[in-house]
Protein backbone atom coordinates (compact mmCIF):
# COMPACT_ATOMS: atom_id res chain seq x y z
CA UNK A 1 0.00 0.00 0.00
CA UNK A 2 2.86 2.38 0.80
CA UNK A 3 4.32 1.77 -2.66
CA UNK A 4 0.93 2.48 -4.27
CA UNK A 5 0.58 5.77 -2.39
CA UNK A 6 4.14 6.70 -3.33
CA UNK A 7 3.34 6.06 -7.00
CA UNK A 8 0.22 8.22 -6.88
CA UNK A 9 1.97 11.24 -5.40
CA UNK A 10 5.19 10.98 -7.42
CA UNK A 11 5.94 13.24 -10.34
CA UNK A 12 5.39 11.68 -13.76
CA UNK A 13 8.45 11.96 -15.98
CA UNK A 14 10.15 10.11 -18.84
CA UNK A 15 7.41 11.45 -21.16
CA UNK A 16 9.43 10.51 -24.25
CA UNK A 17 8.29 6.91 -23.68
CA UNK A 18 4.88 7.83 -25.12
CA UNK A 19 6.27 9.10 -28.44
CA UNK A 20 5.89 6.46 -31.16
CA UNK A 21 8.83 6.45 -33.62
CA UNK A 22 7.53 3.54 -35.76
CA UNK A 23 5.94 4.13 -39.16
CA UNK A 24 4.78 0.57 -39.80
CA UNK A 25 1.69 0.47 -37.55
CA UNK A 26 0.61 4.07 -38.20
CA UNK A 27 0.50 4.82 -34.47
CA UNK A 28 -1.75 1.97 -33.29
CA UNK A 29 -1.85 -1.80 -33.07
CA UNK A 30 -2.22 -3.41 -29.63
CA UNK A 31 -4.05 -6.25 -31.38
CA UNK A 32 -1.41 -6.88 -34.06
CA UNK A 33 1.66 -9.12 -34.23
CA UNK A 34 4.15 -10.71 -36.61
CA UNK A 35 5.78 -7.55 -37.98
CA UNK A 36 8.79 -7.25 -35.65
CA UNK A 37 7.35 -4.47 -33.45
CA UNK A 38 5.48 -6.49 -30.82
CA UNK A 39 8.00 -5.79 -28.07
CA UNK A 40 7.26 -2.08 -28.44
CA UNK A 41 3.44 -2.15 -28.73
CA UNK A 42 2.28 -5.34 -27.00
CA UNK A 43 4.85 -7.94 -25.87
CA UNK A 44 2.20 -10.66 -26.06
CA UNK A 45 2.84 -10.68 -29.81
CA UNK A 46 6.24 -12.23 -29.06
CA UNK A 47 4.39 -15.47 -28.33
CA UNK A 48 3.97 -15.84 -32.11
CA UNK A 49 7.45 -14.63 -33.09
CA UNK A 50 8.74 -17.86 -34.62
CA UNK A 51 11.15 -16.55 -37.26
CA UNK A 52 13.80 -13.80 -37.26
CA UNK A 53 12.72 -10.21 -37.87
CA UNK A 54 14.98 -7.18 -37.87
CA UNK A 55 13.58 -3.66 -37.88
CA UNK A 56 14.71 -0.06 -37.62
CA UNK A 57 12.78 3.23 -37.51
CA UNK A 58 13.48 6.94 -37.53
CA UNK A 59 11.24 9.84 -36.51
CA UNK A 60 11.91 13.49 -37.30
CA UNK A 61 9.98 15.13 -34.48
CA UNK A 62 8.82 18.57 -33.36
CA UNK A 63 11.48 21.23 -32.83
CA UNK A 64 14.16 19.55 -34.96
CA UNK A 65 14.44 16.65 -32.51
CA UNK A 66 14.97 13.01 -33.46
CA UNK A 67 13.90 9.54 -32.35
CA UNK A 68 15.32 6.22 -33.50
CA UNK A 69 14.41 2.59 -32.91
CA UNK A 70 16.01 -0.79 -33.66
CA UNK A 71 14.67 -4.23 -32.75
CA UNK A 72 15.00 -7.97 -33.22
CA UNK A 73 12.41 -10.70 -32.58
CA UNK A 74 12.65 -14.50 -32.86
CA UNK A 75 11.80 -17.67 -30.92
CA UNK A 76 9.34 -15.81 -28.64
CA UNK A 77 12.07 -13.36 -27.58
CA UNK A 78 12.54 -9.71 -28.42
CA UNK A 79 15.21 -7.04 -28.01
CA UNK A 80 14.98 -3.34 -28.85
CA UNK A 81 16.73 -0.02 -28.45
CA UNK A 82 15.08 3.41 -28.69
CA UNK A 83 16.81 6.77 -28.52
CA UNK A 84 15.94 10.46 -28.42
CA UNK A 85 18.28 13.27 -29.46
CA UNK A 86 17.09 16.75 -28.53
CA UNK A 87 19.99 18.53 -30.23
CA UNK A 88 21.74 21.48 -28.58
CA UNK A 89 19.88 23.98 -26.38
CA UNK A 90 21.26 27.40 -25.47
CA UNK A 91 22.19 28.12 -21.87
CA UNK A 92 21.17 31.51 -20.49
CA UNK A 93 21.43 33.20 -17.12
CA UNK A 94 18.64 35.06 -15.32
CA UNK A 95 19.33 38.11 -17.48
CA UNK A 96 19.03 36.25 -20.77
CA UNK A 97 22.78 36.22 -21.47
CA UNK A 98 23.97 33.15 -23.34
CA UNK A 99 26.88 31.11 -22.03
CA UNK A 100 27.14 27.91 -24.04
CA UNK A 101 24.73 25.08 -24.75
CA UNK A 102 23.70 21.66 -23.48
CA UNK A 103 22.25 18.45 -24.87
CA UNK A 104 19.23 16.28 -24.07
CA UNK A 105 19.46 12.55 -24.82
CA UNK A 106 17.41 9.52 -23.77
CA UNK A 107 18.12 5.83 -24.43
CA UNK A 108 15.63 3.00 -23.75
CA UNK A 109 16.50 -0.71 -23.69
CA UNK A 110 13.86 -3.46 -24.07
CA UNK A 111 14.00 -7.21 -23.45
CA UNK A 112 10.81 -9.26 -23.81
CA UNK A 113 9.47 -12.81 -23.71
CA UNK A 114 6.19 -14.24 -24.96
CA UNK A 115 4.28 -17.47 -24.25
CA UNK A 116 1.27 -19.06 -25.96
CA UNK A 117 -1.04 -20.86 -23.51
CA UNK A 118 -4.51 -22.20 -24.21
CA UNK A 119 -4.99 -20.13 -27.33
CA UNK A 120 -3.94 -16.89 -25.63
CA UNK A 121 -0.63 -15.09 -26.08
CA UNK A 122 1.04 -13.63 -23.01
CA UNK A 123 4.11 -11.42 -22.90
CA UNK A 124 6.21 -9.09 -20.80
CA UNK A 125 9.00 -6.67 -21.66
CA UNK A 126 11.45 -5.23 -19.17
CA UNK A 127 12.76 -1.78 -20.03
CA UNK A 128 15.61 0.32 -18.78
CA UNK A 129 15.84 4.07 -19.43
CA UNK A 130 18.86 6.35 -19.34
CA UNK A 131 18.02 10.07 -19.47
CA UNK A 132 20.69 12.76 -19.76
CA UNK A 133 20.11 16.53 -19.53
CA UNK A 134 23.27 18.64 -19.53
CA UNK A 135 25.43 17.32 -16.65
CA UNK A 136 22.53 15.53 -14.93
CA UNK A 137 21.26 12.04 -15.60
CA UNK A 138 18.52 9.71 -14.41
CA UNK A 139 17.99 5.95 -14.67
CA UNK A 140 14.60 4.23 -14.71
CA UNK A 141 13.38 0.64 -14.72
CA UNK A 142 9.96 -0.57 -15.81
CA UNK A 143 7.87 -3.25 -17.45
CA UNK A 144 5.14 -3.71 -20.09
CA UNK A 145 2.64 -6.58 -19.76
CA UNK A 146 0.18 -7.75 -22.41
CA UNK A 147 -2.04 -10.47 -23.81
CA UNK A 148 -3.29 -11.33 -27.29
CA UNK A 149 -6.52 -13.21 -27.94
CA UNK A 150 -7.98 -14.71 -31.12
CA UNK A 151 -11.65 -15.35 -31.83
CA UNK A 152 -12.81 -18.40 -33.77
CA UNK A 153 -12.16 -16.25 -36.81
CA UNK A 154 -8.32 -16.10 -36.81
CA UNK A 155 -8.42 -12.82 -38.73
CA UNK A 156 -9.86 -11.01 -35.69
CA UNK A 157 -7.29 -10.26 -33.00
CA UNK A 158 -7.69 -8.59 -29.61
CA UNK A 159 -4.90 -7.17 -27.49
CA UNK A 160 -4.68 -5.84 -23.93
CA UNK A 161 -1.59 -4.09 -22.61
CA UNK A 162 -0.33 -2.17 -19.59
CA UNK A 163 2.70 -0.14 -20.61
CA UNK A 164 5.31 1.96 -18.85
CA UNK A 165 4.89 0.70 -15.31
CA UNK A 166 8.12 1.88 -13.75
CA UNK A 167 10.05 4.39 -11.69
CA UNK A 168 13.30 6.27 -11.70
CA UNK A 169 15.80 4.36 -9.56
CA UNK A 170 18.38 7.13 -9.87
CA UNK A 171 16.87 10.66 -9.91
CA UNK A 172 18.37 13.71 -11.61
CA UNK A 173 18.79 15.40 -8.23
CA UNK A 174 16.52 14.22 -5.39
CA UNK A 175 12.94 13.42 -6.43
CA UNK A 176 12.38 10.20 -8.39
CA UNK A 177 9.91 10.29 -11.28
CA UNK A 178 7.52 7.52 -12.31
CA UNK A 179 6.95 6.37 -15.90
CA UNK A 180 3.92 7.74 -17.82
CA UNK A 181 1.85 4.55 -17.48
CA UNK A 182 -0.65 3.66 -20.19
CA UNK A 183 -3.58 1.23 -20.30
CA UNK A 184 -4.75 0.05 -23.69
CA UNK A 185 -7.05 -2.38 -25.48
CA UNK A 186 -7.07 -2.90 -29.23
CA UNK A 187 -8.54 -5.02 -31.98
CA UNK A 188 -7.62 -5.70 -35.59
CA UNK A 189 -9.61 -7.30 -38.39
CA UNK A 190 -7.68 -8.64 -41.37
CA UNK A 191 -9.12 -8.69 -44.89
CA UNK A 192 -7.83 -9.91 -48.25
CA UNK A 193 -7.46 -6.27 -49.31
CA UNK A 194 -5.99 -4.88 -46.05
CA UNK A 195 -6.87 -4.39 -42.39
CA UNK A 196 -8.94 -2.27 -40.02
CA UNK A 197 -8.09 -1.62 -36.37
CA UNK A 198 -8.60 0.50 -33.28
CA UNK A 199 -7.03 1.13 -29.88
CA UNK A 200 -8.66 2.54 -26.78
CA UNK A 201 -5.95 4.03 -24.58
CA UNK A 202 -5.81 5.77 -21.21
CA UNK A 203 -2.48 7.57 -20.78
CA UNK A 204 -1.39 8.88 -17.41
CA UNK A 205 -1.15 12.45 -18.69
CA UNK A 206 -4.39 12.78 -20.68
CA UNK A 207 -7.99 11.61 -20.96
CA UNK A 208 -9.20 8.42 -22.60
CA UNK A 209 -8.28 8.41 -26.28
CA UNK A 210 -9.28 6.55 -29.43
CA UNK A 211 -6.96 5.57 -32.27
CA UNK A 212 -8.43 4.12 -35.47
CA UNK A 213 -6.63 3.08 -38.62
CA UNK A 214 -6.76 1.07 -41.79
CA UNK A 215 -4.49 -0.28 -44.49
CA UNK A 216 -5.43 -0.96 -48.11
CA UNK A 217 -3.39 -2.92 -50.65
CA UNK A 218 -3.39 -1.15 -54.00
CA UNK A 219 -1.41 -4.10 -55.31
CA UNK A 220 0.25 -7.01 -53.52
CA UNK A 221 3.40 -5.06 -52.69
CA UNK A 222 2.00 -1.56 -52.18
CA UNK A 223 -0.15 -0.55 -49.19
CA UNK A 224 -1.76 2.76 -48.27
CA UNK A 225 -2.20 3.46 -44.55
CA UNK A 226 -4.21 5.99 -42.57
CA UNK A 227 -4.96 6.60 -38.89
CA UNK A 228 -6.59 9.12 -36.57
CA UNK A 229 -5.55 9.73 -32.95
CA UNK A 230 -8.03 11.68 -30.82
CA UNK A 231 -5.34 12.54 -28.25
CA UNK A 232 -3.09 14.17 -30.84
CA UNK A 233 -6.09 16.02 -32.26
CA UNK A 234 -5.82 18.37 -29.27
CA UNK A 235 -2.57 19.78 -30.68
CA UNK A 236 -4.12 22.89 -32.23
CA UNK A 237 -2.86 26.45 -32.29
CA UNK A 238 -6.01 28.06 -33.68
CA UNK A 239 -3.90 30.00 -36.18
CA UNK A 240 -4.26 27.57 -39.05
CA UNK A 241 -7.38 26.76 -41.03
CA UNK A 242 -6.23 23.15 -41.35
CA UNK A 243 -6.07 22.52 -37.59
CA UNK A 244 -9.01 20.13 -37.93
CA UNK A 245 -6.58 17.65 -39.54
CA UNK A 246 -4.54 17.37 -36.33
CA UNK A 247 -4.35 13.75 -35.19
CA UNK A 248 -4.23 12.33 -38.71
CA UNK A 249 -1.36 10.18 -39.97
CA UNK A 250 -1.08 9.00 -43.58
CA UNK A 251 1.53 6.84 -45.21
CA UNK A 252 2.56 4.13 -47.63
CA UNK A 253 4.36 0.78 -47.40
CA UNK A 254 6.32 -1.07 -50.06
CA UNK A 255 7.22 -4.75 -49.73
CA UNK A 256 9.84 -6.57 -51.78
CA UNK A 257 10.19 -10.21 -50.75
CA UNK A 258 11.13 -10.09 -47.05
CA UNK A 259 11.94 -6.36 -47.05
CA UNK A 260 9.25 -3.84 -46.01
CA UNK A 261 9.71 -0.06 -46.12
CA UNK A 262 7.14 2.25 -44.52
CA UNK A 263 6.82 6.03 -44.55
CA UNK A 264 4.17 8.23 -42.96
CA UNK A 265 3.55 11.86 -42.08
CA UNK A 266 1.64 13.51 -39.21
CA UNK A 267 0.90 17.25 -39.57
CA UNK A 268 1.19 19.47 -36.48
CA UNK A 269 0.90 22.68 -38.55
CA UNK A 270 2.34 25.66 -36.62
CA UNK A 271 4.44 23.21 -34.60
CA UNK A 272 5.75 21.49 -37.71
CA UNK A 273 5.21 17.88 -38.75
CA UNK A 274 6.44 14.38 -37.98
CA UNK A 275 8.13 12.20 -40.59
CA UNK A 276 8.49 8.49 -39.79
CA UNK A 277 10.46 5.88 -41.74
CA UNK A 278 10.60 2.16 -40.89
CA UNK A 279 12.51 -0.71 -42.47
CA UNK A 280 11.99 -4.35 -41.52
CA UNK A 281 13.47 -7.60 -42.81
CA UNK A 282 12.19 -11.11 -42.20
CA UNK A 283 8.95 -12.99 -41.90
Amino acid sequence: MQLLILGLISVIGFEHLNVDPVAHRVGLGYGRFGDGYSIYYNPAGLALASSPRYCASYLYYIGDTHFGYAGYENNQLGFALKYFNGGRIKKTDEYGNEYGSFGVNFIDFYFGKGLFIGGIGFGAAIKGVYANIDTLYSIGLGIDIGLLYFLEDPDIQFGLVVRNIGIGVKPYIEESEIFPYELGIGATKLFDFGWLGFDLVKPALSNLGLRVGWGYYLVNNLELKFSYNSILSSIRSGNNGLDFLAGITAGVAVKVRTLTIDYNYSPYFDLGGCHRLSISIGG
